[in-house]
């Protein structure tokens, strides 16, 4: 997995295309691969990424905000 930037992410979930986000602690293999159908549930990118980061990203071992992931 590459990591990525919160723009390409944004990009990525605009253009309907998969990518993983997690803890910025954690390892790429423990966080949420984010589907194109998940766009629906949620107004916009940034949206979805605040309350993944209330929910997911309140700790010192996880990490206090979120990093983005690409399959290679």
């Amino acid at each position: 997995m590459t990591k990525i930037n919160k723009t390409a992410a944004r990009k990525l979930w605009n253009e309907g295309k998969e990518f993983t986000i997690v803890a910025c602690n954690l390892r790429p293999e423990y966080g949420i691969i984010v589907r194109p159908s998940w766009a629906k549930n949620y107004r916009d990118f940034d949206q979805f990424v605040n309350q993944f980061t209330v929910y997911n990203c309140g700790n010192n071992e996880a990490g206090r905000y979120p990093a983005y992931y690409v399959e290679d």
